[in-house]
């Protein structure tokens, strides 16, 4: 979004956060909402539309699930940090700071709610929200077996005059965020770092599952994959309004050096 309005910034192939979406799609079990279809015609709430939680969701909702993003009213909270102009047929009623998002689905005002965490009520107990899907691990599991999607949060910024001027500042620090995260698995195969009693067992199924190093940085075909359906998402809702390529937005660092010293993959 920045990029599209010329902000003075490129981006790094360095994603420091990704997390499945589908714990986070809450309900008052008093609807009648049994999965995302359910919802057509009415009224999800979120904090904010264009966090990235959120512009995962309305995609995935939409191309996944039975949920078309027109066919909802997309209810929030507050201002945006950068404005935009919604899709055509996009429906976005904005409420005042003061409203509460998550009271508006504990009283029934709205059918379901979306939320980068974990709304105050639910770690709480009440029983007028619950998850859209219950055995929501089993779904992100088979979700990714078929799609490969595992969604990017967060990636990394720098000034372009920095790049222009030094373009081996882009390069050494995407090494040394692949080295510094390298030492971060060196340090976390020790089984005494962490307080899981079955934290190993965890870790072999995660890497059957998704690879070895499932947050790997650079523009890896996997890492492709995802940035190309979340710009898809993003020009579908009209947080952006040109056809943007990756190659475009995010500096060519070529391939990623973990450094030898910092393999990690003999300590496990």
């Amino acid at each position: 979004m920045m990029r599209d309005r010329d902000y003075e910034y490129t981006g790094l192939p360095v994603h420091l956060h990704r997390r499945f979406r589908h714990g986070f799609v809450f309900v008052n079990p008093a609807s009648g909402i049994k999965k995302p279809a359910d919802l057509i015609g009415k009224k999800v709430a979120g904090g904010s539309f264009i966090a990235a939680a959120n512009a995962w969701l309305h995609g995935l909702l939409d191309e996944f699930y039975g949920l078309p993003q027109d066919q909802v009213t997309w209810i929030v909270q507050g201002e945006e940090d950068i404005p935009f102009d919604p899709a055509p047929g996009m429906t976005i009623e904005r409420v005042s700071k003061e409203m509460d998002v998550e009271e508006m689905l504990l009283n029934g005002e709205v059918g379901a709610l979306i939320s980068p965490g974990f709304p105050r009520a639910f770690l709480d107990g009440d029983e007028r929200i619950t998850r859209i899907f219950d055995d929501y691990v089993t779904e992100e599991r088979d979700f990714y077996t078929r799609t490969g999607i595992f969604p990017i949060m967060h990636t990394t910024m720098i000034k372009r005059e920095i790049v222009e001027k030094h373009p081996e500042i882009a390069v050494n620090l995407v090494n040394a965020f692949e080295r510094s995260k390298n030492l971060g698995y060196q340090r976390m195969s020790n089984p005494r770092i962490t307080p899981l009693a079955w934290w190993a067992e965890a870790w072999e199924d995660q890497i059957k599952l998704l690879g070895r190093d499932p947050w790997e940085y650079g523009m890896t075909l996997a890492n492709r994959h995802n940035l190309e359906i979340i710009l898809k998402y993003i020009r579908q809702q009209g947080l952006i309004q040109r056809d943007w390529t990756l190659d475009a937005l995010f500096e060519d660092t070529g391939a990623v050096d973990p450094g030898d010293s910092l393999s990690w993959s003999d300590t496990y």
